[in-house]
């Protein structure tokens, strides 16, 4: 083994999502984070993406552990898959286990768990790693970055920050820590890029409070219903607070944010006095004296706000004069559904906020003032900018160069890209191969590309099944018959249908038994429309 620290990430660049990065020294291997991504809209039935894990299996008996920089989902989700095939031990701040022990119960992963508490200021060693931990202001709490002590020299994990000075919650992002825990030089540092596309500075979570103070004193009369997302836990504290300050009742609906208020007011994260709460579905509470507190700000079909818009919630129909805040920023690929929600919510008569009407959402990660401030503050040897789409880590590294950084300074990888140093040089071996892992319902990796290519034909041509009677011989004893599904109406297309009977005919009488590619050209001939083609004989 060479004494060279090698990097790799197998998720979370060029994307939003499936965070996940390998640090390699000797025989030793840890990784950051192990996160899912969500379906794009052209994913038909795909429920989640998970990174390829192929690496971290093959070299399970190197794994020395995980370490998780905070709760959200697209940091540590895919761990109830990893842990399926790896054991190891689990480092993470006690709200993020408690989530991830919740988690690992549900999928009946309860005796995998290895789960050690993980606190700022206090350092651990994960084999020839020091990981020394330091508090982030970020949209859930116990959300850290990470000063990685290696052999070769000093790595920063900044983890998903902002540089707020009033966050909600109250924890600010501590470069007084950071500062001193690098003192002494940092190799390079792998920086969240989600906001590089973004002038300024990042508002702080104190707009946001306000915004909802005005709105809710503003509200007479009106039953208020909020989304947001649930694992923004300082701003449901927010909410909680201005419900008990404007005399209001908060019920709770949708299930992910019932789980996560229950196990942050029992691990201590959520100040919610208990005469504050009422439950979904009492009557005795007057309409104008409640808050109802929904997912779905994201408009996701099975959430409970658009199961509200749909008129299909059990216990909440909206009426006319609601007012509905829709708190949290709307994530590339959901605007279709989100606003599909919204024209919903409006039809239904509801008086509608949302950001592009009031603060009423401010992001969790740093612009690009504040990326500038973290560079100049670390003062890397190199960097590697991380968490983003590729135009956010192209946009990083010119941010590092205005900041005084060389080109040759500034890595841009894809995900499976090998970075190497030996303390003095950089440089990039060959990738790993990797592939995406689809899960659609209990299908873990068995949904590939050429299935995925197969649901996007179907959902844009329809598919057309031949069937065609033969006898024992194989010999034609009948006329080929069509059924389709979101193609063309058959019963309408008589012509369609009679010349591809005899190109069945002519092609199966000259010998040729390649029906699926001859009619999917057929039809396209005809059509200019490519159906999915599955050709059926039927033995006479």
């Amino acid at each position: 083994m060479t004494k060279d620290l090698r990097i790799i990430p197998l998720g979370g660049l060029g994307e939003i999502g499936k965070n996940m990065t390998v640090f390699e020294y000797g025989s030793n291997l840890m990784v950051v984070d192990c996160g899912v991504m969500f379906p794009e809209n052209d994913m038909y039935g795909i429920d989640l993406v998970l990174p390829d894990f192929t690496y971290i299996i093959e070299n399970q008996d190197r794994l020395r552990g995980i370490v998780l920089t905070h709760g959200h989902m697209d940091h540590i989700l895919a761990l109830t898959y990893l842990l399926r095939e790896v054991e190891t031990p689990v480092y993470g701040t006690p709200l993020t286990l408690g989530i991830v022990k919740r988690q690992l119960e549900e999928k009946n992963l309860k005796h995998r768990a290895d789960l050690r508490t993980l606190l700022p200021g206090e350092g651990i060693h994960i084999g020839p790693f020091k990981i020394n931990p330091y508090a982030v202001a970020h949209s859930i709490p116990d959300a850290v970055g990470l000063v990685i002590e290696t052999p070769v020299g000093r790595v920063v994990h900044t983890g998903d920050y902002k540089l707020d000075e009033t966050p909600a919650g109250g924890t600010r992002t501590d470069m007084e820590t950071l500062k001193r825990l690098t003192k002494d030089g940092v190799l390079v540092m792998l920086g969240d890029s989600t906001n590089a596309d973004k002038p300024g500075r990042t508002e702080t979570e104190q707009v946001v409070a306000d915004t909802l103070d005005s709105l809710f004193a503003d509200a007479h009369q009106q039953r208020i219903i909020i989304a947001t997302f649930s694992s923004l836990l300082a701003r449901i504290q927010e909410i909680a607070r201005l419900a008990e300050k404007h005399g209001r009742r908060l019920a709770i609906t949708g299930r992910s944010l019932l789980e996560n208020t229950g196990l942050a007011r029992e691990l201590g994260y959520l100040d919610i006095p208990d005469q504050v709460l009422m439950d979904i579905g009492d009557q005795t509470v007057p309409a104008d004296r409640q808050v109802i507190l929904a997912t779905g700000s994201q408009g996701e079909p099975s959430s409970a706000l658009n199961r509200m818009a749909n008129g299909e919630h059990r216990d909440i129909k909206v009426n006319s004069g609601d007012l509905i805040i829709v708190s949290g920023g709307t994530i590339p690929g959901n605007e279709e559904d989100v606003g599909r929600m919204l024209n919903k919510l409006f039809e239904r008569g509801a008086n509608v906020i949302y950001g592009a009407l009031a603060k009423v959402h401010v992001s969790g990660h740093g612009s690009r003032d504040e990326i500038r401030i973290m560079l100049e503050a670390i003062k890397p040897r190199f960097l590697i900018p991380a968490h983003g789409e590729a135009r956010h880590l192209h946009l990083h590294g010119q941010i590092a160069q205005e900041a005084g950084m060389r080109r040759d300074e500034i890595f841009i990888l894809k995900n499976g890209a090998q970075w190497v140093t030996d303390g003095h040089r950089a440089w990039t071996e060959e990738s790993l191969a990797l592939d995406d892992v689809f899960v659609d319902g209990r299908l873990v990796g068995e949904i590939g590309e050429i299935v995925m290519r197969d649901r996007q034909r179907l959902s844009q041509d329809g598919f057309v099944v031949a069937l065609i009677p033969v006898n024992g011989r194989n010999e034609l004893v009948g006329e080929p018959q069509f059924v389709s599904r979101g193609f063309v109406y058959l019963r309408d297309a008589g012509d369609l249908l009679e010349a591809g009977r005899e190109e069945v005919k002519r092609h199966y009488r000259r010998g040729s038994h390649d029906l699926r590619h001859l009619m999917e050209n057929f039809f396209y001939e005809h059509t200019r429309s490519r159906p999915v083609v599955l050709p059926r004989f039927i033995q006479v």
